[in-house]
């Protein structure tokens, strides 16, 4: 979803041994989305498969957990995302004003908290399976990416905003179509007000190096849950600074979202109004009874 997609740049890699969950649980922004939906569980568990280095008799233990929050997913979650694309198709086409953007924003915030306290559930039964190596696997997982996290946090700052409006301009694409010279402008000028990633990357690894202990100490799978929902859900212990980056970047996708909005031609409109009513229609024909989840704003 585009929201989605943009939070992304900033959240991007939160949880890796999530990602085989999320990448289905937060679908939005692809095209063959129904099909990408329906073959869910072979892809997640490949992918699964090939990050944490399961056995066999791992992934048939987990399986029915998989199949099971699939489901639940088809009939709890997918009216929260009909919804969504509604509210957002239905302010492309007459015009995105800050008040419209709050209301997405809102309502992705329920939609993220709900599908991140599902995943959480998913995962926990099978990062409470792994053993000792896979464990250390896992760990040494983590070390690679925090590296890479530093080395990107040690960027020169018009590196990384170069590297963020190239990423933002990619994803905005496939929305709207080719760029002007002056949206490409209006990415860069927004994209540069992100706020600064480092304390976020100092907290993320906190948080992944605690997941490894919990696991090495053979924490039950409820009691990773709780840990997991603490952390993606609740929030519950998340550094001051990285609290106030978290509202920021909402001033920022506001911003962003409406200043892009008085710039599109009639054909990017076009195209934008098409790309979310066809998510809403797909989200509605997945459901076994179509429905859509009530608006709080």
């Amino acid at each position: 979803m585009m929201i989605a997609s943009l939070r992304g740049s900033f959240r991007r890699r939160a949880l890796r041994p999530l990602a085989w969950v999320a990448a289905v649980l937060l679908i939005g922004g692809c095209s063959g989305m129904q099909l990408a939906y329906n073959t869910a569980d072979f892809f997640i568990e490949n992918y699964a498969d090939d990050y944490l280095r399961l056995d066999s008799a791992q992934i048939q233990r987990w399986s029915p957990t998989l199949e099971a929050a699939l489901a639940r997913h088809r009939q709890e979650e997918l009216p929260y995302l009909a919804a969504f694309f509604d509210s957002a198709q239905n302010d492309a086409r007459k015009g995105f004003t800050r008040a419209d953007v709050a209301c997405l924003l809102d309502q992705f915030e329920v939609i993220y908290r709900r599908h991140f306290t599902l995943a959480a559930a998913t995962a926990a039964p099978l990062l409470a399976d792994l053993d000792k190596a896979q464990i250390a696997a896992l760990e040494r997982k983590f070390r690679e990416e925090a590296r890479e996290d530093a080395e990107d946090a040690a960027l020169p700052a018009t590196v990384q905003v170069d590297k963020r409006a190239k990423r933002y301009t990619k994803s905005l694409k496939w929305w709207i179509g080719d760029l002007s010279d002056r949206q490409r402008g209006i990415v860069r000028e927004v994209v540069a007000e992100l706020p600064d990633t480092a304390g976020w990357y100092r907290y993320r690894d906190r948080k992944r190096r605690e997941l490894i202990d919990l696991l090495r100490r053979g924490a039950s799978s409820e009691r990773i849950e709780r840990f997991l929902e603490a952390w993606l859900v609740d929030y519950t212990d998340m550094p001051a600074d990285v609290s106030r980056g978290r509202g920021q970047l909402r001033q920022t996708m506001t911003d962003l979202l409406v200043r892009l909005d008085a710039s599109l031609s009639a054909a990017q409109r076009r195209q934008l109004i098409d790309r979310l009513t066809g998510l809403r229609r797909d989200f509605m024909r997945l459901q076994h009874q179509s429905r859509m989840a009530p608006v709080g704003c």
